[in-house]
């Protein structure tokens, strides 16, 4: 037995080495897009205060820009609700301006999330079929007993084929035996 498994050992003891990493035209232009995204953002007021604090509350009320409006224009225009003093007109006009402003940037960046992402699946899609078919060329190739150099290519690629189509299994704690209750009948007792 211990022999049958130090010949598959060596079999696929010979990684293919790693090249040097470098540094992609792909990289550049994320890098430089992250910068840009960076530097455009940290000019938003308020962009890096602590939001750890904000009351969940405030997250989960929901009306409508339409509504926070015509209650400014409510405030306004009705003295009596400006001697309440519980809205803040000043901050709620700034807080619709920020609103009108960066949704059309949420909405672009969360677009171009959706298209960058598609566009790599894509892409990874149409190299795994390559790929594969050349994974399935590999494989015939190996059968030739003059091509061992060819079988080790084989059995890593089988390898990593296996390691990223196996499921992940959450870890099952052993099921423990549960205690019988001393009034409990015996198991096969005869009684009911």
């Amino acid at each position: 037995m211990k022999q049958r498994i130090s010949r598959q050992r060596k079999a696929v003891a010979g990684p293919v080495p790693v090249p040097a990493p470098v540094i992609t035209p792909y990289e550049k232009i994320a890098e430089q897009l992250g910068a840009a995204i960076n530097d455009a953002v940290v000019q938003i007021p308020g962009y890096n205060d602590d939001l750890s604090n904000a009351p969940k509350q405030h997250l989960r009320t929901r009306v409508t820009p339409k509504f926070i409006g015509m209650t400014v224009a409510a405030v306004e225009a009705i003295s009596e609700l400006q001697g309440v003093n519980q809205l803040d007109t000043t901050e709620c006009r700034d807080t619709l301006q920020f609103s009108q402003g960066i949704q059309s940037l949420t909405d672009l960046l969360l677009g171009t999330v959706r298209r960058l992402d598609l566009m790599r699946r894509t892409k990874e899609g149409r190299a795994g079929r390559s790929a594969l078919a050349i994974y399935s060329i590999a494989k015939r190739v190996a059968l030739n007993p003059n091509n061992t150099h060819a079988k080790v290519h084989v059995e890593n690629l089988k390898a990593e084929l296996r390691r990223s189509n196996r499921p992940a299994q959450p870890a099952k704690p052993p099921a423990e035996p549960e205690p019988e209750s001393p009034d409990a009948p015996a198991k096969g007792d005869g009684t009911t």
